[in-house]
């Protein structure tokens, strides 16, 4: 939990902020908070003191905001909000239930989100689809209602399941997906609402043997990085515009409080991107051993410079037999769709880190360092120098 307070100093307004710094969705609108203050200076923050320090402090919260007389206020849905409704200040939520009638709420796009969720998966070739979602939750059903309307204009259903968090409890969730997803015809695209589910339905995949992502893809929300980066394999996940929503909400707070110019009651947080990872890097085809090879590609070509023979190995079939199977269920070679990975690679390295392009050809293991940069200029039509400078 954070606490920002701004003191009357120099004309600044005193603004407390409140949200659930554990999760990457609020540290982004943090994020957007901040950088709205870098340039216009008018909020000071401090931090709500941590549990180690004021372990007996915690429920105090609500009191020590009173007590500091805030002009504005930006908080999450936490226990005691009403009696922060009653101080009559400006004040802007993020419900995690349902928007608050009356109040300035920030509440996502959320049928953009499911719709963008069913666009992804239906030109990969699925004709099996699933929702792994929240019971009780507004957002949560949005998401469901945009993604299985998509999905049902073209054809499919979708199976689902609801995670009930009054009845189970959350260690228990991954025995109950496991029961589910033996139900689940293969291969399956499966979209799930956030990316601490996608971590329990990854879990219970991983009890039952089932291989992700020919067998499973998973498509979470909110790319957390923390979450989707140390699950193996890597999740795939929605990325919200959560910062630019954090900045509009800064804006309109203080316009708020300085003007007296109440916000509409929605700022609308909208999907931003797809992060693909490894997760729902498969085509869904009914051929075995495509599927074989295509894991194997998914797998080994991030991180080694394979041959064509190498994904030949993993399956029954010999070369012509196996690039014929790939020209007719895919249109592409062996070859192309090793390249698609490992240029893949190469762009996330360039947009995540701040590896050099030789440093990026040893860590990917290019038998040949120079021509790492005549590899990617080839698929993608420019430099690895030319990307990096555009995604700045």
């Amino acid at each position: 939990m954070m606490l920002s307070i701004n003191k009357k100093v120099n004309n600044k307004q005193k603004v407390a902020v409140l949200l659930d710094v554990s999760r990457a969705y609020d540290r982004d609108i943090l994020a957007g908070i901040a950088d709205f203050n870098k340039i216009h200076d008018k909020f000071l923050f401090f931090f709500f003191s941590p549990k180690f320090i004021h372990a007996d402090h915690q429920h105090r919260l609500i009191e020590r905001v009173k007590a500091w007389k805030p002009d504005g206020i930006i908080t999450r849905e936490i226990e005691g909000i009403k009696s922060l409704f009653r101080l009559k200040v400006p004040l802007i939520i993020l419900p995690h239930t349902s928007p608050y009638e009356e109040q300035v709420n920030v509440w996502g796009d959320n049928y953009a989100v499911g719709e963008m969720a069913a666009r992804y998966f239906i030109p990969k070739g699925y004709r099996n689809f699933a929702f792994l979602g929240f019971k009780d939750f507004q957002w949560s059903q949005e998401r469901e209602a945009a993604y299985v309307k998509c999905v049902e204009n073209v054809g499919y259903d979708v199976h689902r399941f609801n995670f009930d968090n009054t009845h189970l409890l959350w260690e228990d969730l991954p025995g109950k997906l496991a029961k589910w997803l033996t139900r689940l015809p293969r291969p399956c695209a499966v979209f799930s609402v956030t990316d601490e589910l996608s971590t329990q339905l990854l879990e219970a995949a991983k009890t039952l043997g089932m291989r992700v992502p020919d067998d499973l893809a998973i498509l979470g929300v909110d790319n957390d990085e923390m979450i989707c980066e140390l699950s193996s394999p890597t999740l795939s996940s929605i990325n919200h515009s959560a910062r630019s929503a954090g900045t509009q909400a800064a804006m309109a707070l203080n316009r708020w409080i300085e003007y007296h110019e109440k916000p509409a009651d929605i700022i609308a947080v909208k999907p931003a991107t797809i992060m693909a990872r490894s997760s729902t890097n498969a085509m869904a085809v009914d051929d075995e051993q495509v599927r074989i090879a295509l894991h194997y590609i998914a797998n080994a070509a991030p991180v080694e410079d394979i041959m064509v023979a190498d994904v030949v190995k993993t399956t029954t079939l010999s070369r012509r037999a196996l690039e014929k199977k790939f020209q007719l269920l895919l249109q592409s070679s062996i070859l192309e769709e090793i390249k698609k990975v490992r240029v893949e690679r190469i762009k996330y390295l360039l947009d995540h880190s701040t590896f050099t392009v030789q440093q990026i050809a040893c860590e990917m293991n290019f038998r040949n360092l120079d021509n790492v940069t005549r590899y990617f200029r080839e698929y993608v039509g420019i430099t690895p120098k030319m990307y990096k400078q555009q995604c700045r």
